[in-house]
């Protein structure tokens, strides 16, 4: 009798699920088109570049669990690689592959020392690396050193193109998140989060999977810097390279659900739509406010945002059967 009642729960929320993304897509590359202020394009484009960095740090702290520190070094060496290749006249989409290509190859130096450490011992590793590449692109001549460095494009400058290109960057990140959980690849990954040991007692490779994670998600976090280095046309190691910027980046799929396909998109945008409002009315407390919001989620609900949209919908009927720690969803 049971399943008779439910039986007609599932189709349209599901149904809903899987073609609300295409819609939101649909409407995304609308929106240029129908006039939008330059502000709300500018706030939109950061918005989509932090869901690609949120997206890409879930690969390795949600998906593995992982918790790095240090995101802020793959985004900031993508926003350079990307804006000195277009100086020297690179085309800015090799430029944006370079940019990945060299965070990637940063992975590795990083992730070589620091996969031999686990938990805690990890996240200070990662916290020390961040500090040290900050403090070393401050003090590097050839990037401009605490002066920043400003990019010198030959086009002119098009804010349209600039927000396709952050749309079709995020796209493709959570594409990759998609395919990565759905694959054998991931799914060692999720057993490694679990439970490292066990996971190599069954023929997994913890090391070597943490590292393939680190590289892909580190590609990503660079192309996002190299996206938003060609739009902001200067960046500055202080900015780029900041430690608040690895803990935004960390906290972002906290807030929509660490380890889960959407949350960290929902976090993203959650965080890009309201931090520069946050920055303008609290300069000098934003961090001490993110910080106590960080420790509000994981104590009231670990789970962010999808976490309590989903027991919202197992206590309306809509979720049924369906399991709350399923991260595909």
């Amino acid at each position: 009798m049971s399943d008779s009642r439910g039986a007609g729960r599932h189709p349209l929320p599901r149904s809903v699920g899987a073609i609300l993304p295409f819609l939101l897509l649909f409407i995304l590359v609308l929106l240029p088109l129908v006039g939008l202020s330059p502000n709300i394009t500018r706030l939109l484009f950061m918005t989509l570049t932090w869901i690609t960095t949120s997206v890409a740090w879930n690969l390795l702290g949600g998906f593995a669990g992982q918790v790095s520190f240090g995101f802020a070094v793959f985004y900031g060496l993508g926003a350079y690689t990307a804006a000195l290749s277009i100086n020297d006249g690179i085309h800015p989409f090799f430029s944006f592959v370079l940019a990945g290509i060299a965070a990637s190859a940063a992975s590795l130096l990083v992730g070589l020392p620091t996969f031999r450490l686990k938990g805690p011992y990890f996240a200070i590793a990662t916290i020390g690396v961040s500090e040290a590449v900050r403090v070393v692109m401050t003090n590097l001549a050839v990037t401009g050193g605490a002066s920043g460095y400003r990019i010198v494009e030959r086009t002119r400058f098009n804010q349209r193109e600039h927000f396709y290109t952050a749309v079709a960057v995020a796209t493709a990140a959570i594409i990759v998140s998609y395919v990565v959980l759905k694959s054998k690849f991931g799914l060692g990954l999720l057993a490694i989060r679990e439970d490292e040991e066990a996971a190599a007692a069954l023929g997994v490779n913890p090391f070597s999977l943490k590292l393939l994670a680190h590289a892909l998600a580190a590609a990503l976090a660079g192309v996002a810097g190299g996206v938003f280095a060609r739009y902001a046309a200067f960046i500055h190691p202080q900015g780029v390279f900041a430690f608040h910027t690895s803990v935004a980046i960390l906290l972002m799929p906290i807030i929509g659900g660490i380890g889960t396909i959407w949350g960290p998109v929902v976090g993203g945008a959650v965080y890009g739509l309201v931090q520069e409002e946050l920055i303008a009315v609290f300069p000098q407390i934003h961090l001490l406010l993110y910080g106590t919001l960080l420790i509000l989620i994981i104590l009231l609900e670990p789970g962010g945002i999808v976490g309590l949209l989903r027991k919202l919908g197992r206590l309306t009927g809509h979720s049924g059967g369906e399991r709350g720690s399923n991260p595909a969803r």
